[in-house]
């Protein structure tokens, strides 16, 4: 009986001490799912958000101010370098100093506030977290019209050789990505004197209201101006109509989209009510295309019949005739993998390989000047595009140079991108948010280029959030910082 007694006791102090194990562990599993304060960050999301829309950032300037702004009443400690990157940091502890330090890189761009603000909010969430940690570096860097001066500039000393490198942005689906595109900006040169115009009429173009943004695999989807005036162009060309393109202005927006276009076209009377019919379907149809996602788009033309209203210059008709030609040739948009090609592991045919978009168009002494930005997976593919480019160019006697090259980013190393996967699904695999962290190819240019070329050795990856598990993204990468050398178990 005294053993039976004793049995049954032992047995109720292993069940008392699995429930506590079990009971730890749910707290210990709460505890961490709750480290990033959710209330905290959807109300600086939401500030973000409210002022992009009232209008509020109209600089690069602005939205800075903004940011230190936030940090000033918050206590926080930042550094504004020379090229306009707020740098937040904090020191290891001391029980902590051997762990390698963790960067996280955020760019920031007053003309996608909005769409970002998750994201700014985000990093600023890790920059405040009171957490014990290794050495601690939130960066927002300054990338104004996307042309990646911020990331150029950095110091390198951010960048320690074992650094665990975590490059954020926004888009529709989270993933986590080792890999992203190269780039390469180029322009196109086209003979063009100005001479009395020969024809007795002018037709003035004029669209706005784009929104510019980063470009992408939605370029598609997104209105071009400069490809707008090619097809107007072209469908003079097409009629055998005499014509001549007096003057431009686009609103040329760095490696972002364009976001306007005026421009004068010259034709004879008896070609023009023909002419205005086409412009007028052009209208419509960019109202079906753009019209629900650009509220202030605005596509309309003036017809000036006045002598003394019309311009005294224009480009000549041979040279019109070949930028129509050039902008019509252009293979602008996305590249995808044929079943003929060389399909790279983890590819499939369909795939996109490479993105060539036009960046704007301006006028150089005696020429016009077609500019484009390409991206693409690896070299092969980068030189078909521009060789695409540059038959494009040299078929209607243009010329084509380079301006401007950034290698594609590869990260062979899998530590980091493992540790945050399985962080991630620890953390989330019981909940809503759900545990599976994907691993994706970046199909477009990252500046994840611009980070892995500070320090070979640092381990550089690219993190995706969206609008459904920012929260649950943002969490992980503060959970990850401050149990970093620990038994992370959950």
């Amino acid at each position: 009986m005294a053993n039976f007694l004793k049995k049954r006791w032992v047995m109720f102090v292993v069940a008392v001490l699995v429930i506590t194990v079990v009971v730890g562990i749910s707290l210990y599993r709460d505890s961490l799912t709750r480290m990033l304060d959710k209330a905290a960050y959807s109300d600086l999301s939401n500030a973000i958000k409210e002022s992009a829309e009232e209008g509020a950032f109209t600089s690069q300037s602005s939205l800075q101010e903004y940011i230190t702004k936030w940090a000033d009443e918050n206590s926080l400690e930042y550094k504004t370098d020379k090229s306009g990157n707020i740098i937040f940091s904090r020191n290891a502890t001391e029980r902590k100093k051997k762990i390698s330090p963790t960067v996280v890189c955020v760019s920031y761009n007053y003309e996608t506030a909005k769409e970002n603000s998750r994201l700014l909010a985000g990093a600023a969430m890790i920059a405040q977290a009171d957490i014990t940690s290794g050495s601690r570096t939130v960066i927002f860097v300054n990338d104004e019209k996307n042309n990646g001066d911020g990331y150029k500039h950095l110091s390198k000393k951010f960048f320690k050789r074992k650094a665990k490198v975590i490059y954020l942005d926004y888009g529709s689906s989270s993933y986590i990505s080792n890999s992203s595109f190269g780039k390469k900006n180029s322009t196109i040169k086209i003979k063009a004197g100005r001479y009395e115009p020969e024809c007795d009429t002018a037709v003035k173009i004029h669209i706005s209201g784009i929104n510019s943004g980063v470009i992408g695999t939605g370029i598609a989807k997104h209105p071009d101006p400069v490809s707008a005036l090619g097809t107007l162009l072209a469908r003079l060309k097409s009629k055998s109509v005499i014509f001549q393109l007096a003057d431009f202005e686009v609103g040329n927006n760095g490696n972002m989209y364009p976001v306007s276009i005026d421009a004068t076209i010259m034709l004879n009377s008896y070609a023009v009510s023909s002419f205005t019919k086409y412009i007028d379907k052009r209208i419509k149809a960019w109202e079906k295309a753009y019209g629900k996602d650009y509220e202030d788009l605005s596509y309309t033309y003036e017809v000036i019949d006045d002598p003394e209203s019309l311009p005294t210059e224009s480009y000549s008709r041979k040279a019109t005739a070949r930028l129509a030609n050039v902008l019509y040739t252009l293979q602008t948009g996305l590249y995808k993998y044929e079943e003929s090609d060389n399909i790279p592991e983890g590819r499939e045919a369909g795939d996109i390989c490479g993105i060539n978009a036009i960046t704007g168009l301006h006028a150089e002494d005696g020429y016009i000047c077609v500019d484009l930005m390409t991206q693409a997976y690896d070299d092969i593919y980068m030189d078909r595009i521009m060789n695409d480019n540059t038959a494009s160019a040299e078929l209607f006697d243009g010329s084509i140079s380079e301006t401007s090259s950034v290698p594609r980013f590869l990260n062979e190393k899998d530590s980091l991108q493992r540790t945050l996967i399985s962080t991630h699904y620890k953390l989330n695999s019981s909940s809503s948010a759900g545990g599976t962290l994907r691993s994706e190819y970046d199909n477009y240019f990252t500046p994840c280029s611009y980070l892995s070329a500070k320090n070979e050795n640092a381990d550089v990856i690219h993190l995706r959030l969206d609008p459904e598990s920012s929260a649950s993204m943002i969490n992980t990468i503060i959970c990850y910082i401050a149990y970093k050398g620990n038994n992370f178990l959950i």
